[in-house]
C-alpha cells in the first residue's frame, strides 16, 4: 500500500470514530469491552475520557509487570538489560501518572492484576519478541483512542506517552535486528482489537 493511500485510510479511521454511534460499551473490571454488536472500525462515543484512561492504565499495568518479570528472568545482559530497566521505569511512571489523573477526575483507577498470563521468558529472543508485540499493541491502542478523547489536556498527555511507547518499540526492533521504523505510518487499533490481543494475557 502506498503512503498516500495509507494516510487516507488513517484520516478515514479518525473521521469514522467521530461519527460512529453504534456498538455499546460496558466497563468490566476497569476495562472497556464491546458488546455483541461490536465497535466496527471505531471507538464508540459512549466511551468517556475516564473509560479511555482506565483502558490505558490496564495496558500500562500489564507492561510494567511484563518488564519486571522479564528482568527477573535474568536472560538479558549489557545494553539490552539497561534498555529494559529503563523501559520498566517509564512504564511505572505511566502507571502513576494515569492513576493520579483518574483520581483527580474523581474516577476509580483500574488495579493491576495479581497474575498475568505471560509466556515463559526462557531466553532473550522470547523476551524481545514478546516486548515487541506488547509495545506495538500499546502504540496502536493509544493512537486509536486519540480521536475519542474530549479533554485536550488528556489528549496531550496521551500523545506524550505514545511517543515513549513508539521509542520502546523502535529500540526493541533494533535489538531484534529489524528496521527500527518498519513503515511510514502505524495502524490504529479499536478497543475490540486491543482486547482480542490482550485478554488472553489478562486471563479474561
Amino acid at each position: 500500500m502506498d503512503l498516500t493511500k495509507k494516510v487516507a485510510e488513517l484520516i478515514d479511521f479518525a473521521h469514522s470514530r467521530s461519527n460512529w454511534m453504534r456498538g455499546g460499551v460496558a466497563l468490566v473490571g476497569g476495562t472497556a469491552v464491546a458488546n455483541s454488536t461490536g465497535l466496527g472500525r471505531a471507538f464508540a462515543q459512549a466511551l468517556t475520557d475516564l473509560d479511555i484512561l482506565n483502558f490505558a492504565l490496564t495496558l500500562e499495568h500489564l507492561e510494567a509487570r511484563m518488564y519486571k518479570d522479564m528482568l527477573a528472568a535474568n536472560m538479558l545482559t549489557g545494553k539490552e538489560k539497561t534498555y529494559f530497566e529503563n523501559f520498566g521505569k517509564t512504564e511505572a511512571v505511566h502507571v502513576t501518572a494515569l492513576t493520579q489523573t483518574i483520581q483527580k477526575l474523581n474516577g476509580t483507577p483500574a488495579a493491576a492484576k495479581e497474575k498475568y498470563n505471560f509466556p515463559a521468558f526462557s531466553d532473550r529472543v522470547a523476551i524481545l519478541n514478546f516486548a515487541k508485540v506488547a509495545e506495538d499493541i500499546g502504540v496502536g491502542a493509544y493512537q486509536g483512542a486519540a480521536a475519542a478523547i474530549k479533554n485536550k489536556d488528556i489528549l496531550a498527555a496521551a500523545g506524550s506517552i505514545v511517543q515513549i511507547e513508539a521509542r520502546h518499540a523502535a529500540i526493541v526492533n533494533l535489538l531484534l535486528g529489524q528496521k527500527p521504523v518498519p513503515a511510514a505510518t502505524t495502524a490504529s487499533l479499536t478497543v475490540q482489537q486491543v482486547l482480542d490481543k490482550v485478554n488472553p494475557i489478562l486471563g479474561s
